[in-house]
């Protein structure tokens, strides 16, 4: 057994206690950030998934005589059917998995879409019940 002499010390146990506590700290400090970043992507999700239907949207009344499509049209099979796909990949619901064509419920990552006779409505449905609207 190794016998400390006058030259060498250790760490007390006070110091590591210290240490312990300021790792705790800052674990306490970083762990929330990080649990909400989950939802975040998810409402980003939503969003682009929003962009990409407008997009398909005003491709399609660019070459429909400025008409906007039907909301009947407005689906996987009528904007990402090819040759003439609007939308080259539909967009998912980052919620659910797998996700339908323009689900009518207000469900987190649900899509719809509204068409009147000049103008279109675009509505994402984010987490904590938060909308998400295109005119």
């Amino acid at each position: 057994m190794k016998r400390f002499t006058k030259g060498q010390k250790g760490f007390t146990l006070i110091e590591l206690l210290i240490v312990i506590i300021i790792i705790g700290i800052l674990a306490a400090i970083a762990i929330p950030m990080f649990l909400n970043q989950r939802n975040k992507a998810k409402d980003a999700g939503v969003k682009e998934g929003i962009h990409s239907i407008q997009i398909g949207v005003q491709s399609y009344a660019v070459d429909n005589s400025d008409d906007y499509p039907p909301a009947t049209y407005v689906n996987v099979a009528g904007m990402g059917a090819q040759p003439n796909g609007y939308i080259d990949l539909w967009p998912k619901n980052p919620f659910l998995n797998p996700s339908g064509p323009m689900a009518p419920g207000a469900t987190e990552g649900t899509y719809a879409y509204t068409q009147g006779a000049t103008t279109y409505s675009l509505v994402g449905h984010l987490s904590n019940a938060k909308i998400f609207s295109v005119p």
